[in-house]
């Protein structure tokens, strides 16, 4: 009988797939037009962890990226505020009693909406690199605990078929031309935001002042560290910044998507999540693997949300229109959490019952046979238990319900 292919979903992206030899020597080469005060201890880098993984590349990018933005603020002179400045910091006033501000201050490191968001713009592509290596090892995990035993040669020959389908879509989206589209029209979304801001000015809602809303924003925004026109060098770094973790959270969705796709189907053919039920090899039946992902899509969520409500709540004017946007974007990463683990749990449980039911059927002594039960229903169906999963989703959809009344109790303070 012919063996399942595996999935290959780091066809999305050539920086998902390990560098090999080849790739480090080009790295190395590409290090030659590096000044030298930076090239010794990034060839120590790339030797250090040759070859690299994807999320070792992205963790170094976002360490470097990270380095760059803070040393061009510091040589901006909005890292901190400059000491002996009369400027103020924007959220002094939400706490003192001063009523008008003759300059306001917001710098990088006092700006906590602002290393908030850049905390999750630079976390987003390992978070999307981890749910790559948990989707690849979805059928050799499912393999391991028995799950294409019983599979026929016409099931095997469908799973194929499937597999090799899901794959040239994720071979699509890593084409050339689909990424960049994706980057452009990320580089387009985050230069409108940008624009938003320019526009707009920032932290109306939480105007603590005499001064009109619309003079309050302006000030926090000549004072801000991105600010177009006193640090073009920082507000291009922060749209570049948005642009990446766009492009990467789009990816990821649209990944996230097909492999629901591929989920049901494959379910509908025979072969789902399934759990070792003759041997606990990880403490999870077999599953460590699915809870990995798991874990990933809901930290990636919750970041995500994080992210939207300081952006919208805190830089942006609050407004009924945007809590709108942050539902749409909660119900479309709900779906790629949830209809995935609805599909997986069903799987799951159906092995569960069938291996319960063969231990009815079996001639072991009653109570064994009872202890046996009772331990394969001890364990949640999922690896990650049931209860905690909805807590966490409950807390997810009602948590940006009640933070969008906040501005509005705020100005009635």
């Amino acid at each position: 009988m012919d063996q399942l292919k595996a999935l290959e979903p780091q066809r999305i992206g050539a920086a998902f797939r390990p560098s090999g030899s080849v790739g480090t020597r080009r790295a190395m080469r590409a290090l030659r037009r590096v000044p030298g005060l930076l090239r010794k201890p990034v060839r120590l880098l790339i030797r250090l962890f040759a070859p690299l993984t994807a999320k070792t590349k992205f963790l170094l990018i976002s360490l470097a990226s990270s380095v760059t933005l803070l040393g061009l603020a510091e040589a901006g002179g909005v890292l901190v505020s400059p000491a002996g400045a009369d400027r103020q910091w924007a959220l002094n006033y939400q706490f003192s009693g001063a009523t008008e501000p003759s300059s306001v201050s917001l710098s990088l490191l006092q700006d906590p909406a602002g290393l908030i968001v850049l905390a999750v713009v630079f976390v987003t592509p390992v978070f999307c690199c981890q749910q790559v290596r948990a989707i690849a090892d979805f059928v050799p995990m499912n393999e391991r605990n028995g799950g294409a035993a019983q599979l026929s040669a016409t099931q095997v020959k469908r799973l194929n078929l499937l597999i090799a389908r899901t794959n040239r879509w994720f071979g699509a989206l890593g084409r050339r031309d689909v990424s960049s589209v994706i980057l452009v029209a990320m580089a387009i979304g985050a230069a409108s935001l940008y624009t938003f801001v320019n526009t707009h000015g920032l932290m109306e809602t939480w105007n603590r002042t005499d001064l009109p809303d619309s003079v309050w924003r302006s000030e926090v925004y000549a004072g801000w560290w991105a600010n177009q026109h006193t640090h073009p060098e920082l507000a291009l770094a922060l749209c570049a910044a948005g642009t990446y973790a766009f492009y990467f959270l789009t990816k990821q969705l649209i990944m996230g998507v097909v492999f629901a796709v591929f989920l049901k189907r494959s379910a509908a053919l025979g072969f789902g999540v399934t759990p070792n039920m003759a041997f606990d090899s990880d403490g999870f039946w077999g599953l460590r693997t699915l809870r990995q992902f798991m874990l990933w899509t809901y930290g990636s969520a919750l970041a995500h949300m994080v992210g939207l409500l300081v952006l919208f709540m805190v830089w942006l004017p609050a407004a009924p229109w945007m809590l709108f946007l942050i539902v749409g974007v909660m119900v479309l990463d709900t779906l790629v959490i949830v209809y995935p683990s609805s599909i997986g749990y069903h799987s799951a449980l159906a092995v569960k019952q069938a291996y319960v039911r063969s231990l009815y059927e079996s001639n072991r002594v009653p109570d064994d046979r009872d202890a046996a039960i009772a331990q394969v229903w001890s364990a949640s169906v999922l690896p990650v238990a049931t209860r905690r999963a909805m807590t966490g989703l409950t807390l997810y959809l009602l948590v940006p319900a009640l933070l969008s009344l906040v501005p509005q109790l705020f100005q009635r303070l």
